[in-house]
């Protein structure tokens, strides 16, 4: 009878072990999921502004940091002629584009609305300007579709590089982009270069 006790306790105690095992995976996946959520555009699949600002806060001093915002040009228009769900495949097909014109490192961020953000990490002016450019002429040469809805667009585009030095505060880079981007959007379809980090 003892043997047959010590059996069973050792088929509980395994059962008790596979159980923990489960629940703890379930909890993985379900934390994985919400970070996910948290971090991550629902549109467009890209990170979100939260995510950001997330790791804008993690630069190290004296890292070479450069900074895209981008904004595409008379989107209200695309709404307001096709309708949303155009307007939103031609985020998709954007977000597709930003993807496709950056490195597996940079953080492409949906800022809001029809703007976006690219952090590039240990890229100086020049750099970012070379890859904002791919970015700018891959936008013109796109045929952005929609069943049988076909139309160009274009971007305006804000761009900053700076050391992260102390004393340089991240919402400083993230000013002087924004002013860069305000000039390019006066322009439209074009790319403008924030100085003041320089």
């Amino acid at each position: 009878m003892g043997i047959y006790d010590d059996l069973n306790q050792a088929g509980l105690w395994k059962l008790l072990v596979l159980v923990q095992i489960i629940v703890i995976f379930i909890f993985i996946v379900i934390i994985k999921h919400l970070y996910k959520q948290a971090y991550t555009d629902p549109l467009t699949g890209l990170y979100s502004r939260r995510y950001f600002y997330k790791k804008m806060s993690e630069l190290k001093p004296n890292t070479q940091v450069s900074l895209i915002l981008l904004d595409i040009d008379c989107f209200k228009d695309i709404n307001d002629t096709y309708g949303h769900l155009v307007g939103d495949k031609v985020l998709n097909q954007f977000a597709d584009i930003l993807t496709n014109n950056t490195r597996a490192n940079d953080i492409i961020c949906r800022w809001g609305g029809e703007e976006f953000a690219i952090i590039l990490f240990r890229t100086n002016a020049m750099e970012v300007m070379d890859i904002t450019k791919r970015i700018k002429s891959a936008i013109e040469n796109y045929d952005f579709s929609c069943g049988n809805i076909n139309c160009r667009i274009t971007a305006s585009i804000g761009i900053v590089s700076a050391k992260i030095e102390k004393g340089l505060e991240v919402e400083q880079l993230i000013t002087a982009a924004d002013k860069a981007l305000y000039k390019a959007k006066e322009k439209k379809n074009c790319i403008i270069m924030g100085m003041e980090y320089m």
